[in-house]
């Protein structure tokens, strides 16, 4: 999440046909693609972060989760579900953004992850972006999209990694990257669409709409007036009373929003 590029040697803490539960050092964001390998056999697979399982101390676990659907990375036989198994996987989630809902039957990954957080990072196809899924409670508004027969690891994997990164996420902030062009050009950029949190000695928690997210930073949109070179914290996804990870940065950009009485920042990750 701090733009570093990095190799360690880990351990999983559970095996699933979808992916594992796997410990790391490093501080992961959802979405995010690594590569898994076997040390025995030196076997590889691709895995994106479905999201944060628990913590202990320094050590983060992570739930991940295969790029391929056919990936066998494991060698290892597992049983079929039942068919109350796959009744219990169907879950209807509501997007926290734009409010859709979506039929849609979770991994077993997928189902500790929301389990753990109350929440789960996935692509919301109306809104483009990457955004917070709930439960969606019976009464709520919307007509539900059906379930799509493929397995949704695969599915849901190859939309927020393969749709936004051909252009820029987020043609808003374009005039301005003459300024600091080393900042908004050296990595990828990701539009997403969920809450984070911004913590300051001047504004204490600022919970702040992110816009984009990448390897060296990310945006969001405040009410709060930062300056320029603020030292911050800064936890992106958000959910109250779940356990966020806050990480260090800096405010480098800010254009003010005089329509919507906002302003947008734009965030450099410290180097550590």
């Amino acid at each position: 999440m701090e733009g570093k590029v990095f190799s360690e040697q880990t351990k999983t803490v559970v095996l699933s046909r979808h992916g594992a539960g796997i410990i790391s050092q490093y501080v992961l964001s959802a979405e995010q693609e690594l590569i898994l390998r076997r040390l025995d056999t030196d076997k590889e697979a691709e895995v994106r972060v479905v999201g944060q399982l628990g913590s202990h101390g320094e050590s983060y676990t992570y739930g991940v989760a295969f790029l391929d659907p056919g990936m066998d990375l494991w060698d290892t036989p597992f049983p079929s579900m039942t068919e109350s198994e796959k009744e219990a996987s169907r879950v209807l989630l509501q997007c926290s953004s734009c409010k859709v809902r979506e039929m849609v039957q979770q991994s077993d990954l997928e189902l500790d992850v929301y389990a753990v957080n109350q929440g789960i990072v996935r692509s919301c196809k109306r809104c483009g972006s990457s955004t917070i899924w709930t439960r969606a409670a019976a009464d709520a508004g919307g007509e539900p999209v059906p379930l799509e027969n493929k397995p949704p690891v695969p599915e849901e994997s190859a939309a927020p990694v393969e749709t936004p990164l051909p252009a820029p996420a987020d043609p808003a902030p374009a005039p301005e990257t003459s300024a600091h062009p080393e900042n908004r050009r050296k990595h990828v950029r990701t539009k997403v669409n969920f809450k984070a949190c911004v913590r300051t000695h001047t504004f204490g928690d600022d919970i702040v709409t992110c816009e984009d997210i990448s390897r060296g930073g990310l945006c969001f949109k405040t009410r709060k007036e930062y300056a320029v070179n603020t030292e911050i914290e800064v936890a992106a996804p958000y959910a109250p009373g779940t356990p966020d990870i806050f990480v260090r940065g800096q405010i480098v950009r800010v254009e003010e929003l005089k329509q919507e009485r906002r302003f947008r920042c734009g965030v450099c990750y410290a180097k550590s």
